[in-house]
């Protein structure tokens, strides 16, 4: 049995691991209109890594810089 509670473990450690960024497909980038114009900006979901972090919601956050 123990076999196969670290097979279970090591499967999970698997899923919940490093991911690519689905918003950003991994670039660390997203296009942005906001403003009117649109412009590459940090992925607000990886904030610019390119790798999912978990616990972030992108489209909670609000920039504290103007757009560039």
């Amino acid at each position: 049995m123990a076999s196969d509670e670290s097979n279970s473990e090591d499967q999970a450690e698997e899923s919940h691991g490093l991911r690519e960024c689905m918003p950003c497909r991994g670039s660390g980038q997203v296009i942005s209109s906001l403003g009117g114009t649109p412009s590459k900006v940090s992925c607000p979901w990886c904030e610019g890594s390119g790798v999912r972090v978990p616990g972030i919601d992108g489209q909670a956050k609000w920039p504290t810089e103007p757009l560039k």
